[in-house]
């Protein structure tokens, strides 16, 4: 049976960021920052907010 490891992460979000013209400079500085996550094996599991959950596979001995 395959096991994971939780990490829950807290990435706040400027909704004015957002609505405004630089939506492009915004969406890149998130994405950044998850691919950080993704290249240390974590996946995105989940989202409320700005809590975000990831999880990855414990290897097994």
């Amino acid at each position: 049976m395959k096991k994971y490891e939780y990490r829950v992460e807290q990435i706040q979000i400027e909704l004015k960021s957002i609505l405004k013209s630089n939506n492009d400079k915004h969406n890149k500085e998130l994405s950044d920052k998850l691919n950080i996550f993704g290249k240390d094996g974590w996946e995105l599991s989940g989202l409320d907010g700005t809590w975000f959950y990831f999880k990855r596979e414990i290897e097994q001995l």
